[in-house]
């Protein structure tokens, strides 16, 4: 059994030795600044982890046309290396700090109730369909700046699929991160980073497990007062929805428009806002 008290958990090392390395290669990617880095964790607690793994009916499941997977907040009721990991290891000053430097956001905060976060699973046929999050958190306010994914997928290979997907905006084309065991993969999450994970082909039973985190700041991207909601795009072949999400995405966005908020009105985002 693991010593946490005396185990580290998270690499900072590797983070803080590569900090200027990997704000460069952040800084540079395409189609919006990300990251992936590997080895993370400890790979001990990394394999613990994935071994006590909340099966999908222990969690809640999220299914409909823009859809299909498990994503559970509720990390109080899972095995509590889950909340060793997120909150005094995601959520810790130092990780904070080393990631600002990274990104080049400053002043980033945790959210303790882990809003649309916390852990995540799909099986065989799951998937995410592209999109962007919405902008703010709904009781703080605070806009949505970083997405950290953390993969705890033993012997995944190409062929199960469930590849994240950073798209560029005109939707020509994308950069796919296979989903590997201890992989970190970090994303600015703003008006222009549409992302979405493949369908997942896992016959054997097998099923793709994440650990989802999402950092804020209190000022917006650009200095602006804005809010969207999450918005969705149809890939090239996807013909049906590309009718039916600009559609469903407007209907969002009026509904989103009679609740009162802190911001300005919600912005309904197509295929013509941002320009690649």
């Amino acid at each position: 059994m693991l010593d946490w008290s005396q185990n580290p958990m998270l690499n900072y090392d590797l983070l803080e030795k590569n900090v200027e390395q990997y704000a460069k290669q952040f800084r540079e990617a395409q189609p919006f600044p990300h990251l992936v880095v590997d080895d993370l964790l400890d790979p001990e607690v990394a394999m613990a982890a994935s071994q006590v793994f909340p099966q999908m009916t222990e969690m809640d499941v999220l299914s409909d046309f823009r859809q299909h997977k498990a994503q559970d907040p509720d990390i109080g009721k899972f095995h509590p290396i889950f909340s060793k990991i997120i909150f005094e290891h995601l959520h810790s000053p130092r990780l904070l700090q080393v990631l600002s430097q990274i990104t080049g956001m400053p002043d980033l905060l945790a959210d303790p109730q882990l809003y649309a976060s916390g852990l995540a699973q799909g099986g065989d046929g799951c998937f995410l369909n592209v999109h962007i999050d919405n902008s703010s958190h709904p009781v703080t306010h605070h806009y949505r700046r970083l997405n950290l994914l953390l993969y705890l997928n033993r012997n995944w290979t190409e062929e199960k699929g469930g590849h994240l997907e950073l798209w560029y905006p005109d939707m020509s084309r994308s950069v796919a991160i296979l989903p590997i065991f201890n992989r970190m993969a970090i994303f600015a999450t703003d008006r222009r980073s549409w992302h979405g994970h493949r369908r997942v082909n896992t016959p054997d039973g097998d099923s793709r497990k994440s650990i989802n985190i999402y950092y804020f700041t209190e000022a917006s991207p650009d200095g602006t007062d804005y809010y969207h909601i999450t918005s969705f795009r149809a890939r090239k072949e996807e013909v049906v929805n590309q009718v039916l999400y600009p559609v469903d995405n407007m209907l969002r966005t009026v509904v989103r428009n009679l609740r009162p908020k802190k911001d300005e009105h919600a912005v309904l985002y197509n295929q013509q806002d941002e320009q690649p």
